[in-house]
């Protein structure tokens, strides 16, 4: 570990990336990189505090976000260890690791982006996607080219994936590697796997606080969001980003009410109504 003569210790980096901060010999949170810059993550904590890399690349940025914690621990606050949104287990009939319904947190499912309804719905899409190839998200969607902590539910193996590898190239929506990850069951066995999985998936929300699969109920939950993103800069109401990302057998019908909600909300047409040759961005 470094050695600092600071309040705050910065440990070895894992295998996410991720690098353990203690205060004063106490574990505060975590500091990582993303796109050019650092940012600080306590537990129990919905945002996580972005610092700009300093100049001409110094790592400025790093020490900046491990300081952080220490302003933490003198205004009193202390990380808390939020409750796993989803977890699994494997189902003896036909040996899938299933998810196991209700959440009583969404922390850890937040895109890892700017907090936008673009990203919440690109998030919504991207997991309802994971699950009909049969994986579970473990943390929050983090953009297209970067690594996501993901699980197998056709073995039970964790790591990280990459979307852009799952929606395919240029979203031809043919997934990549064809063996998933090393150690998977045979792939001859993947095509029944997924229709066992399929079997879960529901035309309607099954669940106890319904999730918005109609364009009216997903543009009343993008409205609210927006204008909490406005002005808290936060989704922080658990009404509302719960029913965007939480685990649901109707994700797939979720997100395409999502989207249609969200273009019309921002007067776009979409990808595939465009003129040919128009541009957007993302």
């Amino acid at each position: 570990m470094e050695q600092q003569t600071t309040r705050y210790v910065i440990g070895k980096r894992d295998a996410s990336g991720s690098y353990p901060v203690a205060v004063d010999g106490t574990p505060f949170g975590t500091i990582y990189r993303r796109h050019g810059a650092w940012f600080a993550n306590m537990p129990g904590h919905r945002i996580d505090r972005r610092f700009s890399n300093g100049v001409n690349g110094v790592s400025s940025g790093r020490f900046a976000a491990a300081q952080h914690f220490v302003e933490l621990a003198d205004q009193g606050k202390r990380p808390t260890i939020a409750q796993q949104a989803t977890t699994t287990h494997q189902s003896p009939r036909t040996g899938l690791h299933r998810i196991v319904a209700g959440t009583d947190t969404y922390a850890h499912l937040v895109p890892d982006l700017k907090l936008s309804l673009a990203n919440l719905v690109r998030a919504a899409e991207a997991m309802a996607r994971l699950a009909q190839l049969g994986w579970v998200p473990l943390a929050g969607y983090p953009g297209a080219d970067q690594p996501w902590h993901m699980e197998c539910r056709l073995c039970g193996w964790q790591g990280h994936r990459f979307w852009s590898h799952w929606r395919g190239r240029n979203g031809n929506g043919i997934p990549r590697p064809v063996n998933r990850h090393p150690g998977c069951i045979p792939v001859a066995d993947h095509a029944q796997a997924l229709v066992n999985l399929a079997a879960e998936r529901r035309h309607t929300c099954p669940c106890p606080q319904a999730h918005p699969t109609d364009y009216a109920s997903a543009r009343g939950v993008l409205l609210t969001a927006r204008r909490m993103i406005t002005e808290d800069g936060t989704t922080a109401h658990p009404d509302y980003a719960r029913r965007i990302l939480e685990p649901c057998p109707a994700a797939t019908l979720r997100a395409e009410s999502l989207r249609e909600a969200l273009v019309s909300l921002t007067q776009l047409r979409p990808a595939w109504s465009r003129p040919k040759g128009q541009q957007t961005t993302r």
